[in-house]
C-alpha cells in the first residue's frame, strides 16, 4: 500500500493498494493520531513481516518493519 502526497495536498493523497495482496481491504487512517494504516478481514496469508518508509522532504527516510502475526480467522 502507499500513500503519496508528493505535490499534492494531504487530503488529496495518491492511494494504491496491489491488488493481489490487499487491494481494497487496506486503507490508511489519517484523521487519527498517529496515523494507521488498516487492514479489513485479515486472513492467515496476511501474517509476515512488513516494510514502513517514510520519506521526508528536509529529513532522512525511516524505515521500521512490523510483524503480523495471525492468531485466529474472523469473518
Amino acid at each position: 500500500m502507499s500513500f503519496d502526497v508528493r505535490g499534492r495536498a494531504f487530503a488529496k493523497a495518491k492511494l494504491w493498494s496491489d491488488e493481489h495482496t490487499f487491494g481494497p481491504r487496506a486503507y490508511f487512517v489519517t484523521v487519527s493520531r498517529p496515523a494507521q494504516l488498516t487492514l479489513d478481514t485479515v486472513i492467515e496469508q496476511d501474517e509476515g513481516a512488513y516494510r514502513c518508509r517514510v520519506d521526508f522532504k528536509n529529513s532522512p527516510t525511516r524505515n521500521s518493519i512490523v510483524n503480523l502475526t495471525v492468531i485466529g480467522e474472523y469473518s
